[in-house]
């Protein structure tokens, strides 16, 4: 194993013997450290340091049953505290990042300002030199503007230093010295490769970069090959880090993926119902061990590690809550059995004289369906309940049947009455005054309304709309007066019926919809013989069409309107 390889493997140990000690402290040596830690200078910097401390604490806190409130209360405080000073800290952070922001805006505006001169003097590099300095003494920005604002500033250092109309020695000398700075910038970033530490490689590679963000331009023909070379010795390093990363977090993964199948074995083990002693004691120790197992395949990262354990924990939980409540149910079983089948029976015998026959008829097959699966106790006790629940069932079902035979007798004699008024208007004389036949015809539509509705009525309704409409179609009246009377007295029969009422109107509605598409195919259609007169025919044609369905349109819209008044 090479010396790169051994030392990032003891940065890992080191990181997570770190880990380990604050997991280890008792609770007052963590309440202690937590203290320690407010008095910080970075108190963000710390943050992930009191996380640890606060999970550590809360893990321990469940073990102690003594003045376990009072040890909360006073960890609370110093945390609480922390959590204050730290957003006072970032709020600080933030508004000094704002003003910075502004300060590097108004310089890069200044700068621009100073590429429109038409003429560039010694006074102009010297101001453009002083706004550089201002630039490098300014603070940082967010991380949000960080690379756009410094992007933005060096495009318009670049564009001063092509278009400027300065000295070229002057110039030239400037670039120079910009050259040697990016050029040992480049040197050292070269060297970081051989760091042996993956934090101190990345973060001395960081400053490199601010460093470089804050030299000014090289020559135009250097400038592209400068960038490469410091860009390749970055991406050496990145690569560096990143497959050191990789290749661990590679075997993290398989460690994680062999735990959770461990822990995917626990849940399939308390899965099952146990049906003796025997039986959860076998279960018990396959889960000790696969718990052993479990521990032996070591740690992983610090966060997978939080998980991995917490899915270990709820599937023990899982587990040892089907152990606990199979010993339970052992015992309550057959009570509680009892308890269910008695609740049934009282039910079943509130309901045994309802007369609402198909909600009742519901609730009593639910009930029966409940017995099925309550279970069975053995004894007398079982079929005294048993007798007591079918008692109820029988007396309410034959209750039912009675019903349903007095209503089948009902429904015939209303089907006779029915068929007598179909049968009188079929065989109705015609009148020579249509008044009259009117009249007869709404007579009988008031007697049929006041028969109580039977299952089958849209039959026999259907039937009576038809022997009307034979009735009408017989008068010398106008088509349009007719079909005004056919719809009237069709409206009057589901008068009072509002789902009748609505499902008619859809249709009506639905038909002018149709109808007015079809008027708007025509009216585009007439666009192309407007132009050309020897279609005039078939012009004429379109217009009848058309003049036939607006009537037919205005008739259904008078229909809906009497629909509307009911």
């Amino acid at each position: 194993m090479s010396e790169d390889n051994i030392e990032m493997k003891l940065e890992v140990k080191e990181s997570e013997q770190d880990a380990k000690t604050v997991v280890s402290n008792n609770i007052e040596n963590l309440i202690l450290s937590l203290k320690d830690l407010t008095t910080s200078n970075d108190l963000i910097s710390v943050s992930k340091e009191v996380e640890a401390i606060k999970a550590s604490f809360y893990t321990k806190l469940k073990s102690i049953d003594k003045d376990s409130d009072k040890i909360e209360k006073e960890f609370k405080l110093v945390y609480n505290k922390y959590k204050k000073e730290k957003n006072i800290l970032r709020k600080k952070i933030e508004e000094e990042e704002e003003k910075n922001l502004k300060i590097k805006k108004d310089i890069i505006n200044e700068i621009k300002e100073l590429t429109l001169e038409v003429e560039i003097k010694k006074e102009t590099y010297k101001k453009f030199k002083e706004l550089q300095n201002k630039w490098r003494s300014t603070g940082h920005v967010s991380i949000r503007y960080k690379n756009d604002i410094w992007q933005t500033y060096n495009h318009f250092v670049e564009v001063f230093y092509d278009y400027l109309k300065l000295n070229n020695d002057l110039r030239d000398l400037d670039f120079k010295k910009n050259l040697e700075l990016k050029v040992d910038l480049c040197k050292q970033a070269e060297n970081l490769i051989n760091e042996k530490s993956l934090n101190k490689m990345h973060q001395e590679l960081q400053l490199l970069h601010e460093k470089w963000k804050n030299i000014g331009p090289v020559n135009k023909d250097e400038r592209e090959s400068i960038w490469e070379r410091f860009q390749e010795a970055s991406k050496k390093i990145n690569k560096k880090r990143n497959d050191f990363y990789t290749d661990l977090k590679q075997k993290d993964k398989e460690k994680i993926n062999l735990k959770t199948d461990l822990c995917n074995q626990i849940n399939d083990i308390a899965k099952n119902s146990f049906k003796s002693h025997h039986d959860c004691e076998i279960a018990n120790k396959e889960v000790e061990n696969i718990v052993t197992k479990w521990k032996a395949i070591g740690r992983v990262s610090k966060n997978e590690n939080k998980e991995c354990w917490k899915q270990l924990r709820e599937s023990l939980n899982n587990f040892y809550k089907v152990k606990n409540n199979f010993y339970r149910e052992r015992k309550k079983e057959n009570k509680h059995i009892i308890k269910i089948k008695t609740q049934i029976c009282e039910n079943a015998e509130k309901l045994e004289k309802n007369t609402n026959w198909q909600e009742t008829s519901q609730k009593i097959i639910d009930l029966q369906k409940k017995w099925k699966r309550s279970g069975h106790v053995f004894g007398k006790t079982n079929d005294a309940l048993w007798l007591r629940f079918k008692k109820s069932c029988d007396n309410f079902f034959q209750a039912k049947k009675n019903h349903q035979s007095l209503l089948l007798k009902e429904e015939k004699k209303n089907i006779i009455k029915y068929e007598e008024i179909i049968s009188k208007i079929s065989k109705y004389k015609m009148s020579k005054d249509f008044k009259e036949t009117v009249s007869f015809i709404e007579q009988n539509i008031e007697k049929w309304k006041k028969i109580e509705a039977n299952s089958n009525n849209s039959k026999l309704e259907s039937k009576l709309k038809n022997v009307i409409n034979e009735l009408l179609d017989k008068q010398k009246v106008e088509k349009k007066e007719l079909q005004e009377i056919k719809n009237k007295f069709a409206i009057s029969l589901i008068k009072g019926n509002k789902k009748e009422l609505e499902k008619h109107k859809t249709n009506l509605v639905q038909k002018i919809t149709e109808k007015n598409k079809e008027i708007d195919q025509y009216e585009t259609n007439k666009s192309f013989f407007v132009s050309n007169k020897s279609n005039d025919p078939l012009l004429k044609q379109i217009n009848k069409k058309i003049e036939k369905l607006v009537k037919e349109t205005d008739q259904l819209k008078k229909e809906l309107k009497l629909l509307n008044n009911f």
